[in-house]
């Protein structure tokens, strides 16, 4: 009855009415770097990422570097705090077949296509924009993947998008793509992304390396008192042609820069270096390790395992440490 009455008489000027109240509702939220201030971040996949066809579901097969973005938002307009949402997908767009995307936020995995994510940070209020209003200033930690996910397309390509936005920041009215303000993280070139016919067989040579007993002499901080030389030997069976890079991750210990202290001794870190030259692997961190192209079907790598003292009074004893070993494919 109030529904009736409201629109015989007053339709116009309820109309009028809400023109003129919306952008005092609205509520705009400016999102962009500290100092830069960039509205878009991009990764470049920069080169095709194989993917092999036989691999199970969830496994990841991309993933960009991890970032830890300085963030500055702030209203644009008069209005109450604001919360800061990161909103996956706003173009709401599907990003291929037999795969599917993720996004790494403080260590935790979110992959469902949209939705929004809190950061736990809040716009302040503002009482007048004509003067510029108050901003937060946070760090994003952050990384975002590509996963196999369904079906295999029988085309072989696993994308035929330029871009994709993975997300966008915005308030809890958003999102609002392609708005001026709003920052967004944006994977650039999918149409690399293909099937091949078979993954790489991976061997770690020798799995576990025995450093055996270490002399505590002539100790310094920082410098090596021995090392242990290991070995990634990679295969492939099909005539798919593709390159590898590598990740070494580790499972336990204490990561300090690109030295990995044991947790049951710190007297000692360990160190992955390349034979070739000592320049060294840092964990988490995907490099380059072969090309298995055209009539190459195996290669080896030769890497170092190098123990650093972390203290001019080490403490003996026994340590252990472990890492893992993934493989992209290109």
């Amino acid at each position: 009855m109030k529904t009736s009455i409201i629109r015989k008489w007053l339709m116009l000027p309820i109309t009028l009415l809400m023109t003129l109240l919306m952008p005092g509702l609205a509520l705009a939220l400016t999102c962009k770097t500290q100092g830069a201030g960039e509205s878009v971040v991009r990764a470049d996949l920069s080169s095709t990422v194989a993917i092999p066809a036989n691999l199970p579901d969830g496994s990841v097969v991309w993933r960009s570097e991890r970032l830890n973005l300085a963030v500055e938002c702030a209203r644009d307009e008069a209005g109450g705090p604001e919360d800061v949402f990161m909103y996956l997908n706003p173009e709401n767009l599907q990003i291929g077949e037999g795969i599917r995307a993720g996004l790494t936020l403080s260590s935790v995995d979110y992959v469902q296509n949209s939705g929004r994510i809190p950061t736990q940070q809040q716009a302040p209020a503002c009482t007048d924009a004509s003067s510029g209003c108050p901003s937060v200033t946070f760090n994003l930690p952050f990384s975002v993947f590509i996963e196999k996910y369904g079906p295999t397309p029988p085309s072989g390509v696993a994308s035929d998008l330029y871009d994709y936005r993975m997300f966008q920041l915005d308030g809890r009215d958003g999102p609002n793509p392609g708005a001026d303000g709003k920052l967004s993280y944006v994977i650039n070139n999918l149409m690399g992304l293909r099937f091949v016919a078979c993954d790489a067989e991976l061997r770690v040579m020798p799995e576990t390396v025995d450093f055996g007993d270490v002399a505590i002499r002539n100790v310094r901080v920082g410098e090596m008192a021995t090392f242990q030389r290991f070995a990634l030997a990679t295969s492939r069976t099909c005539e798919s042609p593709f390159s590898l890079n590598a990740r070494i991750t580790p499972v336990s210990g204490i990561l300090k820069g690109d030295v990995l202290v044991p947790v049951d001794n710190d007297s000692i870190g360990i160190r992955i270096t390349q034979a070739r030259d000592r320049s060294p692997v840092p964990f988490h961190e995907p490099f380059h390790l072969t090309d298995l192209l055209e009539g190459n079907y195996s290669d080896t790598a030769d890497f170092n395992a190098e123990l650093l003292w972390q203290t001019s009074t080490p403490t003996a004893g026994p340590f252990s440490a472990e890492v893992m070993v993934d493989l992209f494919y290109k």
